[in-house]
């Protein structure tokens, strides 16, 4: 695979080409930013045979370094060599080529932090946002992927048929090649998901056009392939739905990249403007045909109607709820506890978990066998403030079956759920809709987010207040913005406590002065327990001087406060967090319930 690719730079490569290389394996990193030096892309394909699976935290990181590395060439600006956009004559520097480079990362982080841990979800995420970070550029790009497929389950189609919609926008047309090289027989379905035809707009392909033969493939092949597994009808699909092609089947890797050089470099660009300016979502057919009875024509099917603005993958039933969103929130049936919380990041990033609970006795479960079985659909978007363009997208549908033990433990408890968003400093509107699907009861909430450009002023977040601190299992947890040594905080965003409970206060602190003669910070917090005004319990005083540099220097305040001896009432933790360098203080105070 290594040898073909090389082999295609060093030929078909022109000085008129501006080509980029990024890894997908586990998130979206950066190998080579645009550029027309063969000798630099040689290297990257090098260097993309040493790049693994990366993690959260590590990917999170590497997306910041190369967002900074791609603001410094912006900041070089004219010193950059230029060139020229391919095939537009549209001339192009090598300031604007990181531009494009930093847009791609910028926004595979807005649609990354819409996504779970599972793996198709990354893959689409970066194939969306290199497509979305290409769209200003005039004309026909072409993305190649190399992959050897992913296994997505039905659920996912919208996802998809979304990152198509993406590609299709942005103009790009997407080709697979199949790394895995010639293989034998029969992929066999339903190791992992159960087959099924391809659906949506693949349906709707003409089966001679879905027939062709690739470099290395027979006819035989694909029809037996066609509709029996899932993991090539993906590769199908965004392929040949963008306009590319899926080729696989072959180790001539460099016959691949070929056939696929002379297509790009035969193809016309058609464009017209609908009649029709209802935005509806609908599908609408596109033909092309043409006079010339030696040709063969490779086009996408048509296209889905939504906004030319929105760019998170929003599917049909979200849609649907979203619209009905002021009604559910003026008239909930869920009782629910919303909590955001923002802690500082690099490169003028924020971390926000949202956190919400969930009382047990509100939520319908079906028993089926000995399990007990309960189903939500969870639904966050998040805008910037005062406008309806859709940033990012949160939470999924929940189908959890629990043990009797299980069971036992959550009906003492509350349901919980947690997912943390990555957003610039700005101000954004946040809604989030949870849905019981078993009993209907349904809620929504909306939330402001003010989210500040740092400065050099000492400040806090908002207290977190928990009951729940575990001890951390390995090393899967490192680098969550609620670990504190080697325990697991999490929220209780109800704030509902009992008398036998250690209520835990978190929260994190910045821009702290150094003490000259420690020379580490000195922050003096103080925790007073209120009721009706007065005080419940006496003020306790803690001191803070180990400053944790990750992501961003700050000091964290993880500590416990007896609740034994409180009679049931409302409650308030009033801190006060003083800056004994700067004599600079910081108040909040964070209400919370003793119940029976």
């Amino acid at each position: 695979m290594r040898e073909g690719i090389v082999k295609y730079i060093r030929e078909r490569i022109s000085e008129n080409d501006s080509v980029a290389l990024f890894s997908i394996s586990g998130g979206l990193q950066l190998l080579q930013p645009f550029t027309q030096d063969k000798t630099k892309l040689i290297a990257a394909v090098a260097k993309a045979y040493d790049s693994s699976t990366v993690s959260k935290t590590s990917e999170a990181r590497g997306l910041s370094e190369d967002i900074r590395a791609m603001r410094e060439k912006i900041a070089i600006g004219p010193e950059l060599e230029g060139g020229t956009i391919p095939g537009s004559g549209v001339s192009v520097s090598a300031t604007a080529q990181a531009l494009i480079a930093r847009h791609v990362l910028e926004q595979y982080i807005a649609l990354r932090s819409t996504l779970s841990a599972q793996q198709t979800r990354p893959v689409l995420a970066a194939l969306a946002a290199i497509s979305e970070g290409l769209r200003s550029i005039p004309g026909k790009k072409t993305l190649v992927m190399f992959s050897q497929g992913f296994v997505a389950p039905e659920s996912l189609d919208w996802q998809i048929q979304s990152t198509i919609d993406i590609a299709n926008r942005a103009n790009v047309a997407i080709y697979i090649i199949d790394s895995g090289g010639l293989t034998g027989g029969a992929p066999m379905s339903g190791a992992l998901v159960s087959g099924s035809p391809l659906g949506a707009i693949s349906g709707g392909l003409e089966m001679e056009q879905r027939r062709r033969s690739g470099a290395g493939e027979s006819v035989f092949d694909i029809t037996r392939q066609e509709g029996l597994n899932r993991q090539q009808d993906l590769l199908y699909r965004i392929s040949e739905d963008t306009g590319g092609h899926f080729i696989k089947n072959t180790n001539d890797i460099g016959a691949g990249l070929e056939r696929i050089d002379t297509e790009i470099r035969s193809r016309y660009t058609l464009a017209y403007r609908s009649t029709d300016p209802n935005f509806d979502g609908s599908f609408r057919k596109v033909k092309i045909e043409v006079r010339r009875p030696d040709t063969n024509v490779l086009t996408r099917a048509g296209y889905y109607a939504i906004p030319p603005s929105q760019i998170v993958p929003i599917s049909p039933d979200d849609r649907k709820l979203l619209a009905n969103f002021a009604n559910m929130e003026a008239n909930p049936t869920l009782p629910l506890s919303l909590e955001l919380t923002s802690f500082r990041s690099r490169d003028g990033f924020y971390i926000v978990p949202l956190s919400f609970e969930v009382a047990p006795t509100a939520i319908q479960f079906e028993r089926k066998g000995d399990k007990q079985r309960l189903q939500l659909d969870v639904l966050g978007v998040v805008r910037a403030k005062g406008e309806e363009r859709i940033l990012s997208r949160l939470g999924g549908n929940f189908d959890v079956a629990l043990s009797p033990e299980q069971y036992e433990a959550i009906s003492h408890d509350k349901i919980f759920y947690r997912q943390d968003l990555q957003l610039y400093a700005s101000n954004y509107t946040v809604d989030l809709i949870v849905r019981d699907r078993l009993s209907g009861k349904v809620t929504a909430k909306r939330e402001k987010l003010e989210l500040p450009i740092d400065d050099a002023n000492f400040w806090t977040t908002e207290a977190v207040l928990s009951r729940h601190a575990d001890p951390l299992k390995g090393s899967s947890r490192n680098g969550d913005v609620f670990t504190e040594g080697s325990v697991q905080i999490r929220p209780s965003p109800s704030r509902e406590f009992h008398a036998t409970d250690n209520l835990i206060v978190f929260f994190q602190l910045y821009n702290a002065a150094i003490n000259r003669e420690l020379g580490t910070p000195l922050v003096r917090v103080t925790v007073t327990l209120m009721r009706d005004g007065k005080p419940a319990t006496r003020p306790v005083d803690y001191q803070l001087t180990e400053t944790v540099t990750e992501p961003v220097p700050h000091l964290t305040f993880a500590k416990y406060i007896k609740l034994i001896g409180l009679s049931p009432g409302k409650y308030s933790a009033v801190i006060e967090s003083r800056d004994l360098g700067q004599q600079k203080v910081v108040r909040q105070e964070a209400s919370f319930v003793i119940v029976p």
